[in-house]
This record gives C-alpha cells, sequence and structure tokens, in this order.
C-alpha cells in the first residue's frame, strides 16, 4: 500500500531544466506539488496585487520551507547508507519538527540538540511535538553547549547524516531552486502575474538563496527580498551572497554547464527592520500580524518567522506601492498527528521551558 504522505511523483522541474542533474544527485519525492498561488487578502496589508505562495500546505505530514529541502538532503542520506540523522536548531525550530516527522517516516532514528531562545507556547509545543514524534532531544543550552552537545551527540548516532541548522548547504537549497521553477509554471499558466517582488523570511537565507538561484534560471527581473529574522552575523549580503556562489558552482559541476557559474551573480535584498531584540524575540509588529498569518493560512502566526515575515511584508509593500508582490510562506499550516505527551515525559533539562507562564 503506497503512504499516502509521500506523493507519486516522477521528477522535480529541475531536472526537466537541467536533465544531467537526474543522476548527479540524490532526489526522493516528498513534496506535495504544486502548492497553491493565492491573492494574500488580509487589512494587515491592506492593499492589492499582492499574492502569496502555499508552501504551508506543501505536505499533509507537515508544511513549511524545510520539506523541499529534504527531497535532496534525506535521498543523500539514504544513497550514504545512513541510519540517523542528527540537527540543530533552537527549542521553536521547525525544522526540528519536520527532520522528525520525516525522519521517523523514513526509517531513520533523529537526535536533535536544542539551543535556548525565548520561550513561547510555539516553542512548548515544538518541543512537545519533536517528542511525541520520536525525536532524542537534548537540550543544548547556549551556542558553545550546544556546539559541544551536538558533537556528542554525532559520536554517539549510529551512522549518523548530519543536517545543520537551518539545512542550507548547496545540496539543500536546490530544493527552492526548483521551487521556483514550479512558480515559473504557474505563472505561464496564468495564475498570477510574474511578481516583480518575492519576500520570504530569511534565517540561514537556503530558502532566499533558492528562489534568487531559480529566478535567473528563468531570466526574471523579479527582486527575492529576506526579511532578516536572525542575528546580522548569521544572515547578512556577504554570507548570502557566499550560498548563491556556492550553489551556483554546486549546479555548474553536477548539471554539466559552466554558464551556471553566471547564477552566483543573481540580485537579492534583505530588509532589516522587523529583527527586533535578536532571533525569537517578540516585536509589537510581529504580535500584531499573529492573527493576520492565522487568516492567511488558517494557523496562528509565531514571533520567530511568520510574525516578523508578515511585518517586514507591510514595509516592503508599502516601500514599493505599484509592484506585483508575492510572500512565500514558510510555516506549517499543518498540525502534526502524533500522540499527546506531557512535559514530565521529556528529559529533565527541558524541565524550565515549562515552568511558568507564557503570553505568546
Amino acid at each position: 500500500m503506497s503512504d499516502p504522505f509521500l506523493p507519486d511523483r516522477r521528477e522535480p522541474p529541475l531536472f526537466a531544466e537541467l536533465p544531467a542533474l537526474r543522476t548527479a544527485v540524490p532526489w526522493r519525492p516528498l513534496v506535495h506539488a504544486p502548492t497553491p498561488v493565492e491573492p494574500c487578502r488580509t487589512p494587515f496589508l491592506d492593499r492589492d496585487g499582492i499574492f502569496h505562495k502555499r508552501d504551508d500546505q506543501v505536505s499533509p505530514l507537515y508544511g513549511g520551507n524545510k520539506i523541499r529541502r529534504f527531497e535532496f538532503l534525506l535521498a543523500d542520506a539514504e544513497r550514504r547508507g545512513a541510519r540517523s540523522l542528527v540537527t540543530v536548531g533552537g527549542l521553536a525550530s521547525t525544522q526540528m519538527m519536520a527532520t522528525v516527522l520525516f525522519g521517523r517516516r523514513l526509517g531513520f532514528g533523529v537526535h536533535a540538540v536544542l539551543f535556548d531562545q525565548p520561550i513561547t507556547s510555539f516553542a512548548r509545543g515544538a518541543v512537545l511535538t519533536g517528542a511525541a514524534a520520536g525525536g532524542d532531544l537534548v537540550r543544548g543550552g547556549g551556542y558553545v553547549g550546544t556546539t559541544l552537545r551536538a558533537i556528542a551527540a554525532y559520536r554517539r548516532a549510529e551512522r549518523p547524516y548530519l543536517i545543520l541548522p537551518g539545512a542550507s548547504s548547496p545540496l539543500a537549497v536546490l530544493g527552492y531552486v526548483d521551487a521556483m521553477l514550479e512558480l515559473g509554471e504557474q505563472v505561464r499558466r496564468g495564475e498570477m502575474p510574474r511578481p516583480d517582488l518575492i519576500v520570504v523570511p530569511a534565517g540561514s537565507g537556503g530558502t532566499l538563496v533558492g528562489l534568487a538561484i531559480g529566478a535567473a534560471l528563468l531570466r526574471w527581473p523579479t527582486l527575492v527580498t529576506g526579511v532578516r529574522i536572525t542575528d546580522l552575523i548569521a544572515c547578512n549580503r556577504a554570507v548570502l551572497r557566499w550560498r548563491i556562489q556556492a550553489t551556483a558552482r554546486f549546479l555548474a559541476r553536477h548539471a554539466g554547464r559552466s554558464a551556471l557559474h553566471r547564477l552566483g551573480d543573481a540580485p537579492f535584498a534583505l530588509h532589516h527592520g522587523a529583527i527586533g531584540g535578536g532571533y525569537g524575540h517578540a516585536t509589537p509588529e510581529a504580535i500584531e500580524a499573529i492573527p493576520a498569518v492565522e487568516r492567511l493560512i488558517g494557523v496562528p502566526g509565531e514571533v520567530t518567522y511568520s510574525g516578523k515575515g508578515l511585518a517586514g511584508l507591510r514595509a516592503v509593500v508599502r516601500a514599493h506601492p505599484r509592484a506585483t508582490v508575492l510572500y512565500w510562506h514558510t510555516l506549517s499550516s499543518v498540525r502534526p498527528e502524533v500522540p499527546s505527551i506531557e512535559p514530565d515525559a521529556l528529559p529533565p533539562a527541558f524541565a524550565s521551558v515549562f515552568a511558568g507562564a507564557v503570553t505568546l
């Protein structure tokens, strides 16, 4: 019997565009594509000419922007004979939840080391979901402690495959190069006009990088703008340019077309006005955006990505009142079906995560 969570797709649009990749890179279908493109109507934005790409619906198992990357990363893990996945993220990490849900579905053990961030109801739900879905969760604490505990988790894991924070390696980024080609097909079918701007939350930047390279492949003048939601040292023009160039070199090497090196010049922009006090810290604008996120995709937003992303989108569209704008959702609107679990079933290090009240 086929698994309803694993779609029967023959190949991604990227392989039709660059046929040499069919044998050069691993891939396995996880995405239920194409995800819809719809008018983005909410009083929070208060103007027409805005659309949104519903990657919140990318899979009935769990949505959001990690799943397209996992079509390549988890296929690579399978090809290398890995038995377990090791990843790192914050307490509210959607990457952690996606890695546990899809990794366990494909038969991997999953070990996740989680660094501290402001504790919200979303963070509590993420930790409970990851544990209930079968993840081995370790509280990392600060960045140094998280690094040391991640090394220890990797060493004790059985035939491990490492997924770095953000899952933004060149192989992973192919998922959003492919997604941009998918959007190109939707524009050709008349589902929306070609966008002048695409706006997306940007942490490690993998989604932005893939979309910018995909726009260059399509020869679109579209400017991909990332709403920065993490510290400047991790998300800045130099880091993102390096990621774009690394992915362009990867494509040129594996697709057999040296001209693909030129994709390393793909333009992009960053919006820095939504970050507030730092990664995971609430801002008034992000809190205001939370009900608007729910109006658009059916689940409440949170302050780390979706709230700040929509607040940044509002600032961008106000600065470009005549532009056709597409917002790319990176939060899941799918509620994972996992067993109920109580906080006391978690390792003792997580007890303080569930102590006291939260307002968000």
